[in-house]
């Protein structure tokens, strides 16, 4: 038997059956050229399936190769895209300047940023206002009872004792009992209340007095969210840094010190980075001047990118090029 060539067609058994599978043509076997015609429609029909199924195979693998590359692209567009920002600070609506009013025998006294002011109360009580601060008092106290003012924001009391007559602070949810004394409290909108006393003895209560605590100087009482009281040793220095005209921090964590700021100048301050929340260092500058003077000593410290955007503060870390 003669060796076959690559295209040379023989009707062999193999033929035969292929003939066989295309069918008969009118009651008889088809003739050679018809079974070669079919051959190769056969053939070209099957290189046809193949290069379809290798299409598909090829269009799968694109798909799927989009489809992991889109899930390893997503979540780093997701965390560039989508910060999130931490406020610790809101700006208030305050007044431009110092504003007293009165009504129905209560007189209200207001301060703007970056201002304080000092009063003088009806029973010869002392009182530094903070910036952004309010206070309601009256204009003369009940002969009887208790001697009872309101706050919010932050103001530095020198009580005149009066055993007969308690000295009370409300300020949110919490409230300060003295018979004289010498305290700061801390009572900002969105800002857990503190009490800080210097000299004397004080009490402080939630507002339906069912809880209270008695600190000692030196000691600091912050309401809780229970509305029970956190007793702890103060960072005097920090705290009384406003009566003296400066930014006084140390080691003090950069949240505390940014709240600060904020409350000053009344600017929100938003953080970007968790991290720096709780970076510590020390701080120390003068108030009297300006937030964009504050700022650039903040960033010559290169512990954070401080920026000024929109009446806001934003902190986030450098990027990796700084």
């Amino acid at each position: 038997m003669e060796e076959k060539k690559e295209n040379d067609f023989k009707m062999d058994t193999e033929d035969l059956r292929l003939l066989n599978a295309f069918g008969e043509a009118l009651g008889d076997l088809p003739s050679e050229e018809e079974t070669r015609a079919a051959w190769n429609a056969f053939t070209s029909r099957q290189d046809a399936q193949k290069r379809r199924r290798i299409i598909q195979m090829w269009a799968s693998g694109i798909a799927a190769a989009i489809v992991v590359l889109v899930v390893l692209i997503v979540p780093r567009i997701t965390n560039e895209d989508t910060i999130q920002d931490i406020e610790i600070f809101a700006a208030l609506d305050v007044p431009e300047a110092v504003i007293t009013s009165e009504s129905n025998g209560r007189i209200t006294l207001s301060t703007p940023p970056a201002t304080t002011t000092q009063i003088t109360l009806d029973d010869g009580t002392q009182v530094t206002l903070s910036a952004n601060s309010r206070l309601e008092y009256p204009k003369q106290f009940p002969a009887e009872g208790t001697r009872e003012v309101h706050l919010t924001g932050e103001a530095r009391f020198e009580v005149a004792k009066d055993s007969a007559r308690p000295f009370i602070v409300s300020s949110g949810k919490m409230q300060t009992q003295v018979l004289g004394t010498v305290f700061d409290v801390n009572a900002y909108p969105g800002k857990v209340a503190a009490v800080t006393l210097f000299q004397g003895r004080v009490r402080v209560s939630d507002e339906k007095q069912t809880r209270q605590k008695d600190i000692m100087p030196g000691q600091q009482a912050i309401l809780s969210e229970d509305d029970g009281f956190i007793i702890s040793e103060a960072q005097l220095t920090a705290t009384e840094g406003w009566t003296k005209g400066e930014f006084s921090f140390d080691d003090a964590e950069l949240a505390e010190i940014m709240k600060s700021i904020g409350t000053w100048y009344n600017t929100s301050i938003i953080f970007h980075s968790p991290d720096l929340l709780k970076q510590r260092i020390h701080f120390r500058f003068p108030r009297t001047t300006s937030l964009e003077e504050v700022v650039q000593a903040l960033n010559d410290l290169g512990i954070a990118k401080l920026e000024q955007k929109k009446g806001k503060v934003i902190i986030s870390n450098y990027s990796p090029k700084h």
